[in-house]
């Protein structure tokens, strides 16, 4: 079995791409042997009869398109953002005007060729490791159920205080907008009012939160948590956390939670609790995942 070398992989990613091909990867040398190419460099000169040749990893213009729409999503200025979605929003050419609206961005650009280059290398090697279990060898790369650690691949993670809370607010509204949109008013109204006193406010207790940029620049989630001193003691407390839809299922609400929890920590306060009014019904059973017990339950029932 091959080796997955650096100009390996970046040959079978050039070979992804071009969805005109057809074609296998060798097991031994993992050299791209082409399949509708008549060509003397086609790769089949050099093969030995009954060469091992593996099909090669699944990537679709599906996969392309849903990899500039995660990219475009997590893009923060508003003007690269509305470029970008406008060129998605076309139906042929849309991987041309995708191209050309990055163009006019270029940090953006080099954002979105390594974050592609990133995402189709990870493709690449987990296809390699399934190749190298077929062949009765041990897997390289890391089991597929350690995705905490595979959330540093796609976002960056930093811990601010209070003056980092300005640049949330545009998430902090529109989480205000989707409980608007399931609950009845006058409760968000309350919670949302007393979440963004004590966040903003706060007090001497001090805030710690804890931010997921995705790999374009725009905030994915947050966490805010914050001291609390009753008589000689003390505890952290989970005041408010948000995920934007496009990056939920991911494991980063649990991340960002942990984030600020171990920060408090950190700092000599090693009770922790979580009292959230707006978060999805299966928030608490990954929580019991970390080590959290339940702490009495919220419930709401409406005759209208």
């Amino acid at each position: 079995m091959f080796g997955l070398e650096n100009t390996i992989s970046d040959e079978i990613l050039f070979a992804m791409e071009n969805q005109e091909l057809d074609f296998m990867v060798s097991a031994e040398t993992g050299a791209i042997v082409l399949l509708n190419e008549d060509s003397l460099d086609n790769g089949f000169d050099s093969l030995e009869e009954g060469a091992d040749l593996l099909s090669p990893p699944a990537w679709t213009s599906s996969d392309g398109y849903a990899l500039m729409e995660a990219f475009a999503s997590g893009v923060s200025a508003p003007e690269a953002r509305l470029s970008l979605s406008a060129a998605l929003s076309r139906g042929r050419g849309v991987f041309k005007a995708f191209k050309k609206a990055l163009e006019a961005f270029p940090e953006l650009e080099r954002r979105w060729f390594d974050y592609k280059h990133h995402a189709m290398s990870k493709r690449i090697a987990e296809w390699y490791d399934e190749a190298r279990i077929a062949h009765g060898l041990e897997r390289l790369g890391p089991e597929p159920d350690e995705a905490d650690d595979l959330l540093s691949d796609d976002f960056s993670f930093r811990l601010v205080g209070r003056e980092g809370w300005q640049e949330c607010l545009p998430l902090f509204r529109q989480g205000l907008d989707e409980a608007l949109s399931t609950f009845p008013e006058p409760l968000v109204e309350y919670e949302y009012t007393a979440l963004e006193k004590e966040i903003s406010e706060g007090g001497k207790e001090g805030l710690v939160l804890a931010i997921a940029e995705a790999v374009g620049g725009a905030i994915a989630g947050v966490a805010a948590a914050r001291k609390v001193f009753v008589a000689d003691s003390s505890f952290g407390k989970l005041a408010y956390l948000y995920v934007a839809p496009e990056h939920r299922r991911l494991g980063l609400g649990r991340r960002l939670a942990e984030a600020a929890r171990e920060r408090l920590a950190r700092d000599g306060i090693p009770r922790f609790i979580v009292d959230l009014p707006f978060v999805p019904s299966g928030f608490g059973s990954s929580m019991a995942a970390y080590g959290y017990e339940a702490f009495g339950p919220r419930y709401i029932k409406m005759t209208d």
